[in-house]
């Protein structure tokens, strides 16, 4: 795995869960901890507002103002949003908006039917 797609990993872990130690890190990533050290000063050089926590129970976390709060948006919002871009990748075909999806779709419930509305944009 390269940095930049660890370093992007870091950063959705750390969206999604409270505090995370350097050890999970670098087991997960199967790199050392002085690595996620390092990829952590990156992130944080970069305006990623992540904090640490010392201690037994401490590691890593994101301040909770950074992360998207899900309550804002409707399971039905979230469909209505990849349905439209859904029809955008047909048009653009771009691995942004392929990356975009996926992180779109990362925040819908799992029980959400998925792909229920496809828009064709093809000129038949």
């Amino acid at each position: 795995m390269e940095k930049v797609e660890r370093l992007i990993s870091i950063i959705m872990i750390l969206l999604r869960k409270d505090v995370v130690s350097t050890k999970e890190f670098a087991q997960l990533f199967n790199v050392s901890k002085r690595t996620i050290l390092r990829d952590i000063e990156t992130l944080s050089l970069s305006n990623i507002p992540i904090y640490s926590i010392i201690g037994i129970n401490g590691g890593y976390g994101i301040m909770d103002e950074y992360k998207v709060d899900k309550r804002l948006l409707s399971s039905s919002d979230l469909e209505n949003i990849l349905t439209a871009l859904g029809g955008l990748e047909q048009i653009l075909i771009s691995e942004e908006v392929e990356i975009t999806i996926k992180k779109i779709e990362a925040m819908v419930s799992p029980l959400a039917p998925k792909g229920s509305i496809q828009l064709s944009f093809y000129d038949w």
